[in-house]
């Protein structure tokens, strides 16, 4: 029998790695992690290396640690730039656009996406181009230029049409749904999640599904079918729950615990809210545990 490699040594780290993360173990996430980053290192493996850098910034994104989040890309970037493909590096451009936009720093994060979209068309990555121009796309709905954003999420979706991307496409219709939803055009938005449904279904994607449901949800509870409303907020949190994104679960239990609370329902609401309020703190997110905590008290 011969002993494993390096490489085979960095992959199963990888494995317990992404294990743990879907469990909710983060700080042991964090360091298999690690762990596995100096195993490709050892392998001499500069890809295996950034993709670990990569995910470990996709963990910290996830829980809204921004600045170590961004550390992580930079350091993936970095390992890629000299041998990396085109395709990759346009990936990681994409993340720290996006790294960029939730820090409210709009002029840098358009910067990168447009850098991104060069390279995705230069590799001749249609899935690529489409996904840079969705990212451009959120900036534009956000700074107020909506036809804009309208206009880049429908090139979004052909692109990713003309390459059969049907997560892809899913994930351009739940930006497209948001879009109807804030012009006032609650009918379009529910065809349009109702499409992204059906295609983050048919790719087996969870946390796309969970995103769409949970965008379902809202809009529905915001058009006053509440009972809809519960079910598909309801159903969002259990996808992610399956999905290990204690972050996102904890946002719809909050989101249900409050609207229970609208509704006199105090034990439900008690419930819910407590179960957000333990979510938080296993995600790291203090405030919003100490906040949850407080709504559960003022409950009674």
């Amino acid at each position: 029998m011969t002993a494993d490699t390096p490489s085979i040594k960095a992959q199963d780290a990888r494995i317990e790695a992404e294990r743990l993360w879907l469990s909710g173990e983060l700080q042991q996430a964090r360091s298999a992690f690690r762990h596995a980053r100096q195993l490709f290192r050892e392998a001499d493996d500069a890809g295996g290396e950034a993709g670990i850098l990569t995910s470990l910034g996709d963990l910290e994104l996830r829980l809204g640690r921004l600045a170590v989040a961004r550390t992580s890309y930079v350091e993936a970037r970095a390992l890629l730039v000299s041998g990396g493909d085109q395709r990759q590096q346009g990936g990681i451009l994409c993340r720290l656009g996006e790294v960029a936009h939730r820090a409210d720093n709009l002029g840098e994060a358009r910067s990168l996406y447009l850098s991104a979209q060069e390279l995705f068309d230069a590799a001749a990555d249609q899935s690529g181009q489409a996904h840079a121009l969705k990212r451009l796309g959120h900036i534009e709905r956000d700074e107020g230029h909506q036809d804009v954003a309208l206009e880049l999420y429908q090139k979004a979706l052909a692109l990713y049409r003309a390459v059969g991307d049907g997560t892809g496409e899913a994930h351009a219709r739940v930006a497209l749904a948001k879009l109807h939803e804030l012009l006032g055009h609650p009918e379009k938005a529910h065809v349009d999640y109702d499409k992204a449904l059906d295609g983050f279904r048919q790719a087996g994607d969870m946390l796309g599904e969970a995103s769409a449901l949970s965008g379902l949800g809202n809009l529905l509870r915001r058009t006053g079918d509440l009972p809809a409303a519960e079910k598909s907020l309801s159903a969002a949190a259990k996808l992610y729950g399956k999905a290990g994104h204690l972050r996102g679960e904890a946002d719809l239990f909050l989101e249900l615990g409050r609207m229970e609370s609208g509704r006199q329902q105090k034990d439900k609401a008690r419930h819910h809210l407590s179960r957000a309020a333990d979510l938080y703190g296993r995600a790291e997110a203090t405030e919003l545990r100490l906040k949850a905590l407080k709504e559960v008290q003022a409950l009674g």
